[in-house]
C-alpha cells in the first residue's frame, strides 16, 4: 500500500489575476473528469533527488504563469462551467511505496491510478484543477503522477505546464514560455451558423463501462513505422503522416477483430488539434481544450478487404476536412444546443475512439534526467486507443488498446500479421484470424 507522507496545497508565490474565466464551447464539450500521466524517474546520485521542498518552490513559481490551475471549477449563473481564479492552489501529495519499478505494470489501469495519483475524493467541491503526487519507490526511483481537470486544458496544454514546471525546477528559465489564455477566437459566431453537422457530438450522457475489458500495449519500431507509412502512401501524391498510418492500421485490425457482418457500419473517431487549423491560428502555446473529435464511417467489408493504403486515404480525407469552417460549425452547433452535455455518448460496439500524444511527453527533466517511462494512468473507456511516441529519439510508437478479451485475441493476431514485411495486401488474413481464435461472430 502507498503511505501518504504529506498533503498540502501549493499556491502561486506572487499575485495573480483574480475573477472568473469564461470557458469556450470546446471546454464545455470536453470530458469533465481528471486525466493525466505518470512519469517514472530512475534514481540518481544527487543529494536533492526529487526533493519535495525544491519541487514545491518551483511549482509555486509555475502557478504564477499558469494561474487558472490554482483556481476552482464552478458553475456560472447561465449554467455554463467557469473557472474561479482565486489562487487557492493545487493539491500536492508526497508518498512512498515499498515496491520497485520492475514489480509494477505501468500501463493505464486502476492499480496505477490508486498507487500514483491522488484520489478523486481529494479534489473537493468545487473541484480543484490540478493534483500532483510524488511517490518514492523502494528501488530509489520516483513516480510523478499528474491529474489534470479536463474542463480546462487538453493533453498539449497539460504537457506545456509539465515542461514549464520542469524547466523552472532545474533553473532553466530560457525554456519557460508563458501560456496564452486568450479564448476570443473560440467564441461562437453571432448568429451561429452550422454548415457541417458534427455527428461526433450527442446529447446523451451514458457512462462508458470497462466491464469485461482488457488493456494491452503494442509497439512499432522506427523501421516498422517507416514501412507502414510507405505502404499507406502507395499511389498517393501527398505525404501520409505517422498518425494517419498508425490509426489506419489500428482501424483495419479492429474491424477484422470484431468479426462483424460485411454490411455493418464501422466508425473510427479521433481527436484533432485545431491550433493551426483556425484562421488565424491560435497562439502556439494556447492553453485550453483546443481540439475536436472527427470521425469517419464505412462498411466493414470495405475496410477489411482493402489494401492498407485505401484505408489510409479514407482516414486522411477525414483529417483534412477539419478546416476553419468545420471547427466553427462545431463551436456554433454547441452554442445552439446551449447547456446540453456533449461528447459522452456511448459508442456502438463497432466503433473505436483514438487519442494521440506526441514525444513531448518525455520533455520533463526536472534536473535529475528525463523520465525513463511515461504513461497515462487512466483508461479512456471501452474500445479506446492511445498512441504515443516511444521514449527518447527512437522514432517508434506505442499503442495502448482497451477492448473486450475476445476482440483482443483477434486484434493481436491481425496486428502482427499486418506488420509482416512481405504483407502488402492481406484481404484474406481476416478470415484466417477469425478461424484461429474460434470466437462466435457478433450479433451486432
Amino acid at each position: 500500500m502507498v503511505e501518504m507522507l504529506e498533503s498540502s496545497f501549493v499556491v502561486p508565490c506572487d499575485d495573480t489575476p483574480k475573477g472568473r474565466i469564461w470557458l469556450s464551447n470546446l471546454d464545455q464539450m470536453a470530458p469533465h473528469r481528471f486525466v493525466g500521466f505518470v512519469h517514472f524517474y530512475k534514481k540518481t546520485e544527487a543529494t536533492n533527488f526529487f526533493s519535495v521542498e525544491v519541487l514545491k518552490a518551483a511549482l509555486s513559481k509555475t502557478l504564477v504563469l499558469f494561474y487558472p490551475l490554482a483556481g476552482r471549477q464552478v458553475v456560472g449563473s447561465d449554467g455554463r462551467t467557469e473557472l474561479d481564479c482565486n489562487a487557492k492552489g493545487c493539491l500536492f501529495v508526497s508518498a512512498k511505496l515499498e515496491r520497485s519499478f520492475d514489480s509494477i505494470n505501468f500501463q493505464p489501469s486502476k492499480e496505477v491510478e490508486d498507487l500514483f495519483v491522488p484520489s478523486i475524493e481529494m479534489a473537493g467541491s468545487p473541484f480543484i484543477m490540478l493534483m500532483i503526487q510524488v511517490t518514492h519507490l523502494k528501488c530509489g526511483g520516483v513516480v510523478l503522477g499528474f491529474a489534470f481537470n479536463h474542463v480546462f486544458g487538453d493533453g498539449r496544454s497539460s504537457l506545456h505546464f509539465i515542461r514549464t514546471w520542469a524547466g523552472i525546477t532545474r533553473g532553466d528559465m530560457s525554456s519557460v514560455i508563458p501560456p496564452s489564455f486568450d479564448l476570443t477566437q473560440l467564441h461562437a459566431r453571432s448568429p451561429p451558423i452550422v454548415n457541417f453537422h458534427p455527428q461526433e457530438y450527442a446529447c446523451e450522457t451514458v457512462k462508458p463501462t470497462l466491464t469485461g475489458t482488457t488493456t494491452a500495449k503494442f509497439r512499432l519500431s522506427k523501421e516498422q513505422v517507416s514501412h507502414l507509412k510507405s505502404r499507406c502512401s502507395k499511389g498517393s501524391v501527398t505525404r501520409i503522416s505517422s498518425f494517419c498510418a498508425v490509426i489506419s492500421l489500428v482501424w483495419k485490425c479492429f474491424c477484422v477483430a470484431q468479426d462483424l457482418a460485411p454490411d455493418t457500419t464501422v466508425q473510427i473517431m479521433f481527436s484533432v488539434d485545431i491550433r493551426d487549423r483556425l484562421k488565424p491560428p491560435l497562439p502556439k502555446h494556447h492553453f485550453s481544450n483546443a481540439f475536436i473529435w472527427r470521425s469517419v464511417q464505412s462498411e466493414v467489408s470495405k475496410i477489411t478487404s482493402s489494401p492498407l493504403h485505401v484505408v489510409a486515404e479514407i482516414v486522411k480525407a477525414a483529417i483534412a476536412s477539419v478546416d476553419d469552417e468545420y471547427i466553427r460549425s462545431t463551436i456554433d452547433f454547441a452554442e445552439i444546443m446551449k447547456n446540453e452535455v456533449f461528447g459522452r455518448k456511448e459508442l456502438p460496439a463497432s466503433h473505436l475512439r483514438v487519442v494521440s500524444i506526441s514525444r513531448v511527453l518525455y520533455d520533463a527533466d526536472f534536473g535529475w534526467g528525463a523520465p525513463q517511462l511515461v504513461s497515462r494512468w487512466h483508461v479512456g473507456g471501452y474500445r479506446f486507443v492511445y498512441i504515443s511516441d516511444e521514449p527518447g529519439e527512437n522514432g517508434g510508437k506505442e499503442i495502448v488498446v482497451t477492448v473486450d478479451s475476445a476482440t483482443m485475441c483477434r486484434f493481436e493476431k491481425m496486428f502482427y500479421e499486418e506488420l509482416r514485411p512481405d504483407n502488402e495486401n492481406n484481404s484474406l488474413i481476416g478470415m484466417e484470424i477469425s478461424q484461429k481464435c474460434h470466437v462466435p461472430r457478433s450479433n451486432l
